[in-house]
């Protein structure tokens, strides 16, 4: 903004001629407000870097302004342990995670709302008011009677807490830091401090603390105001408006050039008595065009792109070749700061021809910062005036805009962080089958959960063993890459050969998660595994229907010995196996889940809804795979030889012509006949064989089968059904 220099002589309050004579504005304003030093204002960086540096300056923010602030309080680093059985054979697991508390000013003058927040320029926290990491929030408005934050009291006593009256910050308890590298990360905030744009008038009576002295045309989404005085934060909104001290008979007051009133005619405010002469224009002076700036280019906050930097550049008319950069600490869309650079380009040659005009006291009646027009219809702007005994010196600089060109605004592409509305999530768990080596010495208790979008960042789940227990940890599920349910029926099919007759349509939770097709060796080596209901199945070929809706065929049903002949309703839950994300049960909860009676407690991170789920107690991955291919055979002398082939939990793989090891501790057979029959069985082997003698087999009547199981280190097997016939 140009200096403007108004000295008047103190005392004069009226004059010899004419209406009313304008109020005196002495060196009293001219010294708080507008006295000639370099600019140290608000720079555009200085919103970006969060700092947080004893004396560092806390701006005052207008309307809705991204500011990093400043770091006030904060706790140490709170490290947390927990640990992880490792299951049989296994060493156990430690895991530590970090958190900490924080306070951050962000402005001096009271605020009316926080919004966003980024962490290292990822969303924190949404337009919906969620957090993607754990942690408790609160902010003060900066009020001058807000409470002692309770935690800072309770770190260090009530009586040397601080309440930071004047100034609003933001709290964080207990920031959750693993996905910041377990470090602070750099936090910038979306502030609300007034509805609305404001202007550089409303920002200058607050400012000044005048009532309707300043007058502002241009408009501003937000602003933030810094500097050591007044007129350093000030600086930058008056130059974008042009902004001009006027002095008139209501006093002073600062409002742009276009808001000043029509121009005056200089010859109306001389004595009647004398004429104008050649000798009243004196020190006529005029400054090359070379001396303009051949561009501006002004720097600006973009809303449109986070409130990220944005840059409009504009040609200056016969400029020369110094480019002259304005950084404005203000939010402005990509259209506004175009049409105000086009501005700042037309008035660049404002003042490039000065003048010293002569003339009487009268001219005193003058207001500064007006313009005026002459005899030859030049239009001049006074800038400032000095009384020599009864002459009045006036200072003209003509005021002669240049035409600027009308182009279309760019805000450049834009680099934004999705910020997704809340979504509901969904939290399943699924009885698996022993698989893999070695054999599963405790239930394995599937953990996946989805949400609607990928603004769900996952849950942390509790489990609870009996209603009203304490809850236990379980840890963090993140999100599926497959998860649903079964969209129609699904018939039941058979464990021995590739189901070609059924298809399962599935409905994913995400529209945005896929399913992909593998040839027969990848499926026969283990790929596209999945969960459906209590059946571990393979697909082959996996086809999209619909948005979230795929058709799966070529199936291989009951993997790892569970049902495959039995049917599936429509709803009946499913997931993908091959997920890292998926989580498992530790095995020392599995175990207390085995009665039916435990729970899973799940909240979705950030939230505080819980909700209930029951963890299955059928424990799948403990019962020994049933036996198959039963024979019976007549032994020659009216006996009955009766023998199977074993599976086993550690290899649920079918092997031709190899005899498999059972994966328990002991091979131990329960045999039995099915209605029992008095004085038969039951038998106990240690061997898939068993032999009946013709008098015991004379004994059972027609329609009575065997049933065959094995008994496990933890659990028996499904029968096998053999008849007697």
């Amino acid at each position: 903004m140009a200096t403007l220099v108004l000295t008047v002589v103190g005392g004069i309050v009226g004059g010899p001629v004419g209406a009313a004579i304008g109020a005196a504005v002495g060196q009293q304003i001219d010294g708080a407000i507008f006295k000639p030093k370099g600019r140290d204002g608000p720079r555009l960086a200085d919103l970006k870097v969060q700092a947080s540096t004893y004396g560092q300056q806390i701006p005052q923010l207008f309307g809705t302004m991204r500011v990093a602030g400043s770091v006030i309080w904060a706790t140490d680093l709170i490290e947390r342990r927990s640990r992880q059985s490792g299951g049989k054979g296994r060493p156990s697991v430690t895991e530590y995670s970090y958190s900490a508390s924080l306070a951050v000013a962000l402005s001096s003058r009271r605020i009316r709302a926080i919004r966003r927040i980024w962490a290292d320029g990822n969303l924190l926290r949404g337009a919906s008011g969620s957090f993607r990491e754990r942690c408790l929030f609160r902010w003060y408005d900066g009020s001058e009677d807000q409470p002692v934050d309770p935690l800072i009291a309770s770190a260090i006593g009530i009586g040397s807490a601080s309440g930071f009256r004047g100034t609003a910050y933001a709290m964080f308890e207990e920031l959750e830091l693993g996905a910041f590298g377990n470090r602070i990360p750099s936090l910038t905030f979306e502030v609300e401090a007034d509805a609305g744009d404001v202007d550089a008038g409303m920002i200058g009576d607050t400012l000044l603390d005048q009532r309707g002295r300043c007058a502002g045309a241009w408009r501003f989404g937000g602003y933030a105001a810094s500097g050591d005085r007044a007129r350093d934060a000030l600086a930058p909104l008056f130059e974008a408006d042009g902004t001009r001290l006027l002095s008139d008979s209501d006093g002073w007051r600062l409002a742009p050039e276009r808001l000043s009133g029509a121009a005056l005619n200089l010859g109306a405010f001389r004595e009647a008595r004398r004429q104008e002469v050649p000798g009243d224009r004196s020190e006529q002076r005029r400054a090359p065009l070379s001396s303009l700036p051949g561009a501006i280019r002004l720097r600006h906050y973009e809303p449109g792109r986070d409130y990220q930097l944005g840059q409009q550049a504009v040609q200056v008319a016969g400029g020369g070749v110094r480019e002259e950069r304005i950084d404005m600490p203000a939010v402005l869309s990509a259209g506004s700061a175009r049409a105000l650079a086009q501005q700042l380009a037309a008035a660049a040659a404002d003042g490039r021809e000065t003048m010293a005009w002569r003339a009487d006291l009268a001219a005193l009646a003058l207001p500064v910062g007006h313009i005026v027009t002459l005899a030859d219809g030049g239009r001049w702007r006074l800038a400032a005036r000095t009384v020599r005994g009864g002459e009045i010196l006036l200072d003209l600089k003509r005021y002669q805009p240049l035409p600027a060109a009308t182009l279309p605004a760019d805000p450049g592409v834009p680099v934004r962080v999705p910020d997704w509305p809340d979504a509901p999530g969904v939290v399943r768990l699924f009885d698996l089958p022993s698989i893999g080596s070695p054999a599963a010495a405790a239930p394995r208790i599937l953990i996946a959960g989805a949400g609607g979008n990928d603004g769900w960042r996952g849950a942390d789940c509790w489990f609870v063993p009996t209603a009203g227990a304490e809850p236990i940890a379980v840890g963090t599920v993140r999100p599926a890459a497959a998860l649903g349910q079964l969209a129609a029926p699904l018939p039941p099919g058979t464990s021995y050969l590739f189901d070609l007759d059924n298809v399962a349509t599935v409905t994913l939770i995400h529209p945005a998660m896929t399913l992909a097709s593998v040839d027969d060796a990848a499926l026969l080596g283990g790929a596209n595994r999945a969960m459906v209901g209590g059946e571990l199945l393979q697909f082959g070929r996996a086809e999209i229907a619909a948005p979230g809706i795929w058709r799966l065929s070529r199936l291989l049903r009951g993997r790892a010995a569970t049902p495959g002949d039995t049917a599936h309703a429509a709803g009946t839950p499913f997931v993908l196996l091959d997920d890292p994300a998926l989580l498992t049960m530790p095995d020392a909860l599995a175990v207390s889940a085995e009665g039916g009676a435990a729970t899973l407690q799940w909240a979705a991170r950030g939230g505080t809804t819980l909700t209930d789920v029951a963890v299955p107690g059928a424990a799948r991955a403990l019962k020994p795979p049933a036996a198959v291919h039963g024979r019976v055979r007549r032994d020659g002398s009216g006996g009955a030889i009766i023998d199977w082939i074993r599976r086993s939990r550690v290899d649920a793989g079918w092997r031709d012509h190899v005899d498999q090891a059972p994966g328990e501790g002991r091979e131990a057979w329960l045999i039995d006949l099915s209605p029992p029959v008095p004085g038969v069985g039951p038998w106990e082997r240690d061997a898939p064989m068993l032999t009946i003698a013709s008098t015991d087999l004379a004994a059972v009547p027609p329609g009575c089968a065997l049933s065959i199981r094995q008994a496990g280190d933890f659990a028996l097997s499904d029968p096998l059904l053999l008849p007697l016939t």
